[in-house]
């Protein structure tokens, strides 16, 4: 769904918004898996 409004062009505000909220979110997500992979990497070496 996402895909076919990108290519749509059909972008409300509201949209724009939601979308950039979840790409946070999941960058957020990503960055706190990463810091958790490093430290479960540091005790492995220990």
């Amino acid at each position: 769904q996402i895909a076919r409004k990108i290519n749509s062009g059909h972008w409300s505000g509201h949209d724009r918004v939601h979308v950039v909220a979840a790409l946070m979110a999941i960058g957020r997500e990503l960055s706190e898996l990463r810091d958790e992979v490093r430290k479960q990497g540091e005790r492995d070496d220990s």
